[in-house]
């Protein structure tokens, strides 16, 4: 016998406690392209866009966005990044039809599962979203498509049955991407910007160690690509104070702090937890291309090419 009582035998010692682990966040995988621009803008209302070049990062993206359909708030992109993940989930990125239920898809929104306004409102963005047509031109790559297929409901089983465009998984999401955090996004309530700021700031490059990286930002940069509607600058200094703080206020932050450079509101630095994200290595064609453009924004000569003598003594235009 051991020699303990019974409750001593049931009291265990911290080393004895299994600690749970930490369940695993629902990432979603989105283009770096559409993070970093105002596709999904932090306005709640806009008017319907034909064919339009839309804002996206002046550096760190070699995309060019062409859109055309409905105003998208932060509640498509919601809905658009639940069902992106639920897709991903049924290995359906390709074009194939997956079920889900509406509930499962607000849940993952952060919205009440059984709310039937919410419902409602699901499926207005839903039509919305198939109601798009964008072109994302990339690398090489030209993806033009819907950003939702067909989709209709199952009367019987209440379940949605869902496509999405063709060949998104190879063509859009196997590039430049983010592993968004579904979950996180849906803490942040109806703090649009934050939930912006949320993409944007997890798409930029994080450490190998996986320690938190410092990263600093144009504040009208950040303006121009939010997609805002607020007028005066200082009102949105205010809202993007809110923003920050509030994405270090969640239950895993993903801002471990920030700050103002210098004495005025001109840029902002953002210390951010470590997040997944894939870039590519800039190809020799385009980096030839911004070495050239570089070099004429600074005034610098271009330094002339050899010609061999074989090349000089070519003939040149029509010999009679």
């Amino acid at each position: 016998m051991s020699g303990k009582t019974d409750a001593e035998a049931q009291t265990l010692t911290p080393a004895e406690v299994e600690t749970p682990e930490a369940p695993s966040p629902a990432l979603a995988r989105l283009p770096l392209s559409i993070a970093r621009s105002d596709l999904f803008s932090v306005a709640q209302r806009g008017e319907y866009k034909t064919n339009v070049v839309l804002n996206t990062a002046k550096r760190g993206v070699n995309a060019v966005i062409v859109y055309r359909g409905p105003h998208l708030n932060m509640e498509h992109f919601r809905a658009w990044q639940a069902i992106m993940f639920i897709a991903e989930r049924n290995n359906a990125l390709g074009g194939q039809p997956f079920c889900a239920s509406a509930a499962e898809i607000l849940r993952y929104m952060g919205k009440s599962p059984e709310d039937k306004a919410q419902k409602k409102l699901l499926w207005s963005l839903m039509l919305d979203l198939k109601g798009t047509a964008i072109e994302i031109q990339s690398n090489g790559i030209s993806w033009v498509d819907s950003l939702l297929g067909p989709f209709r409901k199952n009367q019987r089983t209440k379940q949605l049955i869902i496509r999405l465009g063709n060949n998104i998984d190879t063509e859009l999401v196997d590039r430049e991407v983010l592993r968004n955090d579904v979950n996180r996004v849906g803490e942040l309530g109806r703090y649009y910007l934050a939930i912006w700021l949320h993409g944007f700031i997890s798409s930029q490059s994080s450490r190998p160690d996986k320690k938190p990286t410092k990263h600093i930002f144009e504040v009208d940069e950040l303006r121009r690509m939010c997609g805002t509607r607020v007028k005066e600058r200082r009102h949105f200094v205010q809202e993007l104070e809110k923003a920050l703080n509030r994405l270090k206020e969640t239950d895993r932050k993903l801002v471990v702090e920030w700050g103002w450079c210098g004495d005025d509101t001109k840029k902002v630095w953002v210390q951010k937890t470590h997040t997944l994200v894939k870039m590519l290595t800039e190809s020799p064609e385009a980096a030839k291309v911004r070495e050239h453009a570089e070099k004429a924004k600074a005034g610098l000569p271009h330094k002339k090419r050899f010609r061999p003598q074989n090349e000089i003594n070519a003939p040149r235009g029509l010999v009679m």
